[in-house]
């Protein structure tokens, strides 16, 4: 009876000391819910401008402050190619009533803008003289405000615009320069149609015609022959790092600033570097039996590109004289030379033409800038002897 009393009051202490710690607990927990309650603090913002801690009469003061300065400071830009257009806050009308009307407490607010209709024309006009007509004729300056509006109204600190985000997607697709190959064997224009038709060039990338084409079943000469149309229409690009062999002896298809060598087991390649943050393609036809049109497609330059051959060296030719005892005086277009000894005649049957060492040099000429002159590549051609039939009969014999 003793041991069952002893229990029970262990049992009542554990209980009242239990009830205790509970009551204990949740009156502390009262009296902090009081005491946050009493003391929340105000979280309104528009943006990162804080007002929690301002009074309401305060807040058109805080905010115009706040804006005048975050317009000097924000960066927001629209870029292309390696321009880029810096967008003037300056024009955009802070609304302080609107903002301040739709306030919601304890929340990030946006902050309210307008554009009037005479700065939305100024910065049309801006925008197409930074970046040209030809590239922003299609400019949608009712998406680009849309979106710059969205964007100031969250009060970013930096933003930067794509203009090809605002261009008809066409744009892309505009011919930047053509050329056109010819004296091609019908059976390489026929293999190389049914073959290609398109060769793209990525966005900051090297191009490297094996990588891409090295695995189709074309000749060496077949490859050689896209390869010097592509050289043909990037010259006056911003494409830059040329590096090719070339034909020293020129192919029927081939000419200067047009002759490119490709060798697979030798990895003699084409390849040059886009440093441009766009996509181009090569469209290839045929125009006719013999003949290939290469042109560029891209979206077009501001820059504007123009490579020309400045000769550096010439490089003389031999004379070769083959003799052949069947010409004589009676031989058409023979030429005749008598000495003292003897009779020499000369048959002409090959010209010569001297080689030359030429530099392709390429202006790069900046919108309203002066030109910068670069080497793109040089270029060497091959003597071609001067050739010519002799006889040479002695006097006496005659």
């Amino acid at each position: 009876m003793n041991k069952f009393k002893r229990l029970f009051k262990r049992n009542a202490y554990f209980m009242i000391t239990l009830i205790v710690l509970v009551l204990s607990i949740a009156f502390a927990g009262f009296i902090l819910a009081v005491f946050s309650i009493g003391n929340t603090v105000d979280q309104t913002s528009v943006g990162f401008i804080y007002l929690g801690n301002y009074d309401e009469d305060q807040y058109d003061t805080r905010l115009s402050r706040e804006i005048d300065l975050w317009k000097v400071t924000a960066d927001y830009r629209i870029e292309y190619q390696d321009y880029t257009y810096l967008v003037d806050l300056s024009m955009i009308d802070f609304d302080s009533d609107a903002t301040i009307s739709n306030l919601v407490k304890d929340r990030e607010n946006k902050a309210y803008f307008n554009l009037s209709i005479d700065n939305i024309v100024t910065l049309e006009d801006e925008i197409m003289t930074q970046f040209t007509t030809s590239v922003t004729s299609t400019f949608n300056i009712e998406l680009f405000t849309s979106d710059l509006m969205n964007d100031v109204s969250a009060l970013k600190n930096r933003k930067i615009y794509d203009l090809t985000d605002y261009l008809e997607p066409n744009v892309s697709a505009t011919t930047l320069d053509q050329a056109e190959v010819t004296s091609i064997s019908s059976p390489d224009v026929l293999s190389i149609i049914a073959q290609v038709s398109t060769i793209y060039i990525g966005a900051n990338q090297r191009f490297s015609l094996l990588n891409q084409l090295g695995d189709l079943p074309l000749t060496n000469e077949q490859l050689s022959i896209i390869a010097s149309g592509i050289q043909a229409v990037t010259m006056n690009t911003n494409f830059n790092g040329f590096i090719f062999e070339q034909n020293y002896t020129l192919p029927t298809w081939a000419s200067s600033g047009m002759n490119v060598r490709i060798l697979r087991v030798n990895q003699f390649d084409f390849t040059f570097f886009n440093d441009f943050s766009f996509n181009y393609q090569i469209l290839i036809e045929q125009v006719d039996a013999t003949t290939l049109s290469f042109s560029l497609l891209g979206y077009p330059l501001i820059t504007a590109y123009e490579t020309t051959p400045v000769f550096q060296v010439s490089i003389p030719f031999q004379t070769i004289y083959i003799v052949n005892e069947d010409i004589n005086e009676l031989t058409e277009n023979v030429i005749i030379t008598e000495t003292d000894t003897e009779y020499i005649y000369h048959v002409l049957i090959q010209t010569g033409v001297a080689g030359h060492v030429t530099f392709y040099m390429r202006t790069e000429t900046r919108l309203g800038e002066l030109g910068d002159s670069i080497k793109l590549f040089d270029e060497e051609s091959l003597p071609t002897p001067e050739i010519y039939y002799e006889n040479i009969v002695d006097k006496e014999v005659i």
